[in-house]
């Protein structure tokens, strides 16, 4: 459980720091997409490099966490308190892949957009694996 989990955040965290470094691979589809194909968020266009970085820095620390918690690392907080961050960021993730919404999930109600592809095909599996795989090492010690 311990390294595909972590396989997941290091592919992840490697594609939001290239994109916060100013890359473009994937960069077409890595944001919900209105019907017309416009971004969601077109209004904060202009923080998404320092959102996709932010959002790498989190990765990176969730796999800090996930390898604390697996006695990989020394934690410096009680396991318990892992523990807990373990089960709300799997809980958060599976939540993210299967209820209902209209941009993301698999039960999204627009979905004819190229990011909707993307999101059926590859992030939201993505997600529900993380999640149930963050979920399940949580409980695993």
């Amino acid at each position: 459980m311990l390294v595909p989990a972590l396989a997941i955040i290091a592919f992840a965290a490697a594609f939001h720091l290239h994109w916060a470094l100013g890359g473009r691979t994937g960069y077409a589809v890595s944001l919900p997409q209105r019907a017309d194909g416009s971004p969601v968020m077109a209004h904060r266009l202009s923080r998404w490099r320092p959102a996709a970085g932010a959002v790498a820095v989190g990765l990176v620390a969730l796999a800090l966490l996930l390898l604390g918690h697996a006695g990989r690392l020394p934690l410096p907080f009680p396991v318990g308190l892992a523990r807990g961050a373990l089960l709300a960021v799997g809980a958060a993730f599976v939540a993210r892949a299967i209820v209902p919404n209209r941009y993301v999930g698999f039960f999204k109600s627009l979905s004819g957009t190229r990011w909707a592809r993307y999101d059926t095909r590859l992030y939201s599996p993505l997600f529900l694996l993380l999640g149930a795989l963050l979920v399940a090492q949580a409980w695993d010690r």
